[in-house]
């Protein structure tokens, strides 16, 4: 009698599980993912893939893309943002991004690492008077090869992480080149480690100014990083000291509340 009780209970849980799994997948994905790709991912039949999608897309969560693809909707989005809201990190980022913004009067955003993936998202961001000519998008996985944004992780990830990442073939999201050869790329992220930001130009979007700064967490590990971005005819000649030193000094006063212990 008990095992016919437990036997529901159990489906219950693994369909529970499945679909957890699944939101993760969509979550860490690209802009748009189909069901073999989430098959390879995942390690489930794309039968089953079949029914979830159906029941997440009643629900609102995903979406229909081009070409069989799916991508998560705006209600996930909304749902993640507000459930990220409540997390250490926003909180204590929020009146940061807004001082940096107000400071530098260019949009400030924060960068959260995704570990899993070896990827970046921007979670949250202050807006400033003055209008960008390019759409930043949100809650979106974009690579960390491209950009200040994911450069100013990338340089503190470890080597065997880095080639990971690297031997995804990561193409330029902006004219479509191959990612840098090893060496070039390592000369390169030791020149960000030892300025302590990372800065852009047209790298992840065409005509913008990037500029990053590591956050960093409890176990001295890159978990984010504070951004700014801004069209480049609005990068004056003493732009770069001003706003390098303005973010990495917030991103330290960040990763310190983050539990970090500098050296």
């Amino acid at each position: 009698m008990a095992s016919a009780q437990q036997a529901p209970a159990e489906a219950g849980a693994n369909v529970v599980g499945r679909t957890v799994a699944l939101l993760r997948g969509f979550a860490e994905a690209g802009q748009s993912v189909s069901i073999k790709e989430l098959s390879a991912r995942l390690g489930l039949p794309p039968s089953t893939l079949h029914r979830l999608l159906e029941q997440l897309l009643a629900a609102g969560m995903v979406e229909r893309a081009p070409r069989r693809r799916y991508r998560v909707s705006a209600e996930f989005s909304r749902i993640g943002a507000l459930a990220a809201r409540k997390t250490g990190v926003l909180e204590l980022a929020r009146p940061v991004l807004e001082e940096v913004a107000r400071e530098t009067t260019e949009t400030c955003l924060l960068g959260m690492l995704l570990p899993q993936t070896l990827s970046m998202m921007f979670i949250d961001k202050a807006t400033s008077p003055l209008p960008l000519p390019y759409e930043v998008r949100m809650h979106r996985a974009r690579s960390l090869l491209w950009g200040a944004t994911g450069l100013g992780m990338l340089a503190w990830l470890d080597p065997a992480q880095v080639e990971r990442i690297l031997q995804r073939g990561e193409a330029s999201p902006v004219d479509g080149q191959a990612p840098p050869e090893p060496g070039r790329l390592a000369a390169r992220l030791a020149e960000i480690r030892a300025r302590g930001y990372a800065m852009t130009r047209g790298e992840q979007t065409q005509g913008a100014v990037g500029m990053a700064a590591p956050v960093f967490g409890a176990r001295n590990q890159v978990v984010a990083d504070l951004c700014l971005t801004l069209p480049q005819p609005r990068f004056g000649p003493d732009d770069e000291a001003r706003f390098a030193g303005l973010l990495t000094q917030r991103a330290a006063y960040l990763s310190r509340m983050m539990g970090h212990l500098p050296g």
